[in-house]
């Protein structure tokens, strides 16, 4: 099930950090994708934000490293693979296919306006070949048929 624009334990995130020198010099960047492995909560016992100032949560990154992060360096991290039947249903309702405006694809998953823009541009395409009648339903089977066709790939 997709993370609606929330930090829960076992959720995974997207860490992006700038690490700067004393100078004021970028020394380097992080960016990965790492897993909540604690309930985030401010100093306060709030749920963390995006925005929570001081917030910070345990993460785990992919070689098993755990540490703490700020959580206003943490971005929800989802792709139309972690959606379910019912949420790609729920997903095409929100989006205006055949828009050419990126803002169009925004959602509340969290998931990537190009990565929904592509997707719909494919099922455009099908639905245009098959001349199929365009439903949620219909959405939610194409991207379960693109997902099975890229697992046997």
């Amino acid at each position: 099930m997709a993370n609606e624009l929330s930090f829960r334990r076992g959720a995974k995130v997207r860490y992006v950090k700038t690490i700067y020198s004393c100078w004021g010099d970028p020394v380097r960047t992080v960016n990965k994708v790492v897993t909540i492995v604690d309930v985030p909560r401010d100093e306060d016992g709030c749920f963390c934000r995006a925005t929570s100032y001081g917030a910070r949560v345990k993460v785990r990154d992919a070689n098993g490293e755990t540490f703490h992060v700020e959580c206003y360096d943490l971005e929800v991290y989802n792709t139309i693979w972690d959606l379910t039947h019912e949420e790609l249903m729920q997903l095409r309702k929100q989006v205006t296919l055949g828009s050419c405006y990126l803002s169009a694809y925004d959602n509340i998953f969290g998931i990537d306006p190009n990565q929904v823009y592509t997707f719909c541009e494919g099922y455009g395409d099908s639905i245009g070949w098959s001349e199929e009648e365009d439903t949620p339903e219909a959405f939610a089977d194409y991207c379960e048929d693109v997902e099975r066709y890229e697992e046997a790939a």
